[in-house]
């Protein structure tokens, strides 16, 4: 593709800071990634899952070559920490070779009885899935749809964001050297452009997602021409209901201040709202705030820095809207943490981490999925109201109980509609990869980790043999 138009991809703690730049692929570039990942399909497909399992192996040990220069660019195109951006390189292939070690319980027939003869059920592929990704946590949600999706005998292409690709693009790149040729491709552009394409192809069996509720909309419009399927994961406005009991402890407050600022605040399964008893709210606020105040606002590479910038002006003036809105309504918003760098601050979409008391529940900054570093804290007397609220919301993805009758706790966990539900934690960081975790409502359909994981890139095929 020389000669192409590139798209280049900006510092959102230094928006004039041209970070690199993406060929902005054409509809004919897609056409030549299907056509490379349908030759590689076949002879793959043939591959046991205890094969396949062993070469993806091989091919994610390279992932972690180059991690420090990868994690700067990364850094420096998505806007997280330089901690963060490490660890999401470093444990992406840690995580993935969970789903790795489920191959030898795929490669077992299941042989049912059947009236003259037998049945058996058996796994297979869907031949070339599309993944596409969202820009803040590219690296580890990519590969929580390409590894299965290999491991089930699948070809990908992947569909990386337009404002954070460098990172992905380059593990990627060393996957795929080790793997068969045309097995892992990418290609990088607007979705005005390629999105069509990639939804709408006759080679396409399935397409993996993850991102927003509207964008979900116009990939599953474009499916359902093919009758083509799909597997979401979606945004969320995950609550927090803190009950009367809860310890209220520097331990806990670190650890949920880490969970809703972590990555600014633009994590789907961070907490979004919470509801604490009104005899602890006054106490929540202060030792909260205690914890908010620790916390290092600038440019995710400076020594120090425990919070990033947003990643883009658009995020930023959202932000600042829910904020004013909130304001006038009447509700106290208090802005917390240091900053490093007031210049760097004022050049950059830095937000400091911000507490708001006496929201109105239905205020945008409750009802939607903010996606920033501010967090509502929402007064209840009785703990059904508190659940009524936590529900009413079109989002089920994430959802937590804190307190220390774990039983009682556990009780109320399990009437939250979300589709991952925890006590006394929360988070992409607290799900048990060896089990399946997704959402509910308008949170996305499917699941990822997990045997279910894997069936989700799978078709069942029965085959009942009689004889004569």
């Amino acid at each position: 593709m020389d000669g192409a138009r590139r798209t280049p991809v900006f510092n959102p703690a230094e928006p004039s800071d041209e970070v690199g730049s993406t060929v902005a692929a054409t509809v004919a570039d897609v056409e030549r990634a299907f056509d490379a990942a349908r030759t590689a399909q076949g002879p793959w497909s043939r591959l046991s899952f205890s094969r396949r399992a062993q070469l993806i192996g091989l091919a994610l040990d390279r992932a972690s070559q180059d991690l420090d220069a990868r994690a700067e660019v990364f850094v420096r195109e998505n806007g997280k920490t330089l901690a963060e951006a490490t660890r999401e390189i470093r444990d992406m292939a840690s995580r993935a070779k969970l789903t790795l070690d489920l191959a030898g319980e795929l490669d077992a027939a299941q042989r049912l009885p059947s009236q003259n003869g037998y049945t058996e059920v058996r796994w297979r592929p869907y031949g070339v899935v599309v993944s596409i990704v969202p820009w803040n946590a590219p690296v580890s949600l990519a590969f929580l749809q390409i590894v299965p999706a290999l491991l089930a005998g699948n070809a990908v292409v992947v569909k990386a964001p337009e404002t954070c690709p460098l990172a992905l693009l380059e593990t990627i790149e060393r996957v795929a050297q080790t793997l068969p040729p045309g097995l892992l491709n990418a290609v990088t552009g607007p979705s005005s452009v390629i999105g069509e394409a990639l939804t709408t192809h006759p080679a396409v069996g399935k397409i993996g997602f993850t991102g927003g509720v509207h964008a979900a909309r116009e990939i599953l419009c474009g499916a359902a021409q093919g009758i083509t399927s799909v597997s979401s994961e979606l945004g969320g406005n995950d609550p927090a209901i803190l009950m009367r009991d809860v310890s209220l402890d520097e331990r806990t407050m670190g650890q949920m201040a880490g969970i809703v600022f972590r990555m600014t605040g633009q994590v789907c399964m961070a907490i979004k709202r919470i509801y604490v008893h009104t005899s602890r709210h006054d106490e929540f606020v202060e030792r909260f705030g205690v914890a908010m105040d620790r916390i290092v606002v600038g440019n995710g590479l400076r020594d120090g820095v425990t919070m990033g910038p947003l990643h883009t002006r658009a995020a930023l003036d959202r932000a600042h809207g829910y904020l004013d809105e909130a304001r006038a309504s009447g509700a106290r918003v208090a802005e917390f943490g240091q900053v490093l760098d007031a210049h760097e601050f004022d050049k950059g979409y830095f937000m400091r981490p911000t507490l708001v008391t006496g929201v109105d529940a239905k205020a945008r900054l409750v009802s939607e999925e903010q996606f920033c570093a501010a967090i509502p804290v929402i007064a209840y007397d009785d703990v059904e109201d508190a659940l009524a609220q936590a529900n009413d919301s079109p989002f089920g993805l994430g959802g937590s109980v804190w307190g220390q009758d774990l039983e009682a706790a556990a009780a109320l966990a399990w009437r939250v509609q979300s589709g991952t539900v925890f006590v006394n934690t929360h988070g992409t960081n607290a799900v048990n990869r060896h089990a399946p975790y997704g959402g509910l409502k308008q949170s996305g359909t499917g699941r990822r980790a997990g045997l279910l994981g894997v069936q989700e890139y799978l078709q069942t095929q029965t085959l009942t043999v009689v004889p004569q």
